[in-house]
């Protein structure tokens, strides 16, 4: 049995993961492609879906907007407030409570750069700062705010994005290896 030098090693095993993931890729994609075939825009979410709430699924934004639904999970006795840098409350998105949701928003696409404060506080008691996040057109973000603002579980923010947008695309991560 030949031996495989070291240098070949490297490379087959860079070309083997490459291939995975491809193969998961393609895996995820006919995933959400079959999952779209069965859901129309604006229809209903077939049973045992939760998310979006209601079990609707929210019908597209027009072409210059994005979506965005704000979801508590901070055990907060206040509850929150949504608010601009310039302590202007995000319309939908103000006295939210432990498990609420603002529903998806549907706002211009731009940057954004929120902060989360005490609800009832006039946005002036800011409990978490949100980092600046950019809303594509048609795109779509859900934005969890976690914690209990206790040392071992500070309030924390966590953006997830559901659709990036139109005429953006997401490339896979090119692998390098120094030699």
């Amino acid at each position: 049995m030949q031996k495989i030098s070291s240098f070949r090693r490297r490379y087959l095993f860079i070309a083997m993961f490459a291939m995975l993931l491809v193969f998961a890729g393609f895996s995820m994609i006919s995933q959400q492609v079959s999952a779209a075939s069965t859901i129309p825009v604006g229809g209903t979410v077939p049973p045992g879906g939760t998310i979006p709430p209601g079990g609707t699924v929210p019908p597209l934004p027009a072409a210059l907007q994005g979506q965005i639904n704000i979801v508590d999970e901070a055990f907060s006795t206040t509850g929150v407030d949504v608010c601009t840098k310039t302590n202007i409350p995000v319309t939908g998105a103000t006295n939210l409570h432990y498990q609420d949701q603002s529903g998806f928003l549907t706002l211009p696409a731009g940057v954004y750069d929120w902060k989360v404060t005490a609800a009832n506080s006039n946005c002036g008691t800011t409990l978490v700062n949100i980092p600046p996040f950019t809303l594509s057109a048609q795109g779509v973000l859900t934005l969890f705010i976690t914690g209990d603002g206790s040392t071992n579980q500070p309030f924390n923010t966590v953006l997830i994005v559901q659709n990036l947008g139109l005429f953006l695309k997401l490339y896979l991560p090119l692998i390098t290896q120094n030699l």
